[in-house]
């Protein structure tokens, strides 16, 4: 799917994303979540550690969303609560892997080109979060070896809470946004060579365009939601 359009994927996202929000079958969520879990395992070959750190938010905002509902006696459709509780949570869990292949299978700068290439978004905007984006692991990198160092003028012998307290310390923010200060210094430079303050006209590099490829793509996932809608409403 890496080699797929990104506007496409991402037209196909919202389409999955609208058809688990309006659906009400758990049954039928449960089966898109496999599905969509399937592909990122079994497919794209997504290692297991990152599958679970991704869908950990999801999974937490599914519990933390849905337990209201659990406890309540009936809704306006006379379900339990818990049915309820259990759609709210699948549906959930479903948009969260829908968005995590999207963004598994997408290269950040491929969507950033085509949003201004085709599309016509404001190249200013979509380059200047591209960059953000593109900073994000240095800056992860910056915040473990602020830790570290942090960590390590803890005494000998210091308890576990401690020594994760002290991973927490205020300079740690500090350290941060003097390293994000600099890099939007260094991307903002990097942007005014590009010519992204110029109001002649711009050109492009490695535009994607969809192919046969995308239709036969999209057309499966279609065919796969509406199959999956017909079967549960036999």
């Amino acid at each position: 799917m890496t080699r797929l359009d990104p506007l496409v994927k991402l037209a196909l996202a919202f389409v999955a994303i609208g058809y688990a929000t309006l659906s009400q079958v758990s049954l039928e969520l449960a089966i898109l979540a496999l599905v969509i879990s399937m592909m990122l395992l079994a497919i794209e070959r997504m290692p297991v550690s990152s599958f679970a750190l991704g869908l950990a938010p999801f999974l937490f905002f599914a519990v933390t969303s849905s337990w209201i509902y659990a406890v309540a006696p009936a809704n306006v459709y006379g379900w339990t609560g818990w049915q309820v509780a259990l759609a709210v949570g699948l549906r959930t869990i479903a948009v969260g892997l829908i968005s995590m292949l999207f963004a598994y299978t997408t290269e950040p700068a491929d969507l950033g080109r085509a949003l201004v290439h085709r599309l016509g978004f404001s190249r200013r905007f979509v380059f200047g979060a591209l960059a953000a984006i593109q900073f994000l692991p240095s800056m992860a990198e910056e915040a473990r070896l602020a830790r570290i160092i942090a960590r390590a003028a803890v005494p000998a012998g210091s308890s576990r809470l401690r020594l994760w307290l002290a991973g927490l310390s205020p300079a740690l923010g500090i350290i941060l946004l003097a390293g994000a200060i600099r890099r939007a210094g260094t991307a903002a430079l990097a942007m005014e060579l590009r010519g992204l303050s110029a109001t002649s006209g711009e050109s492009a590099w490695r535009v994607p365009r969809p192919g046969r490829a995308d239709a036969l793509f999209a057309s499966a996932v279609v065919a796969l939601l509406a199959l999956l809608w017909a079967s549960m409403r036999l």
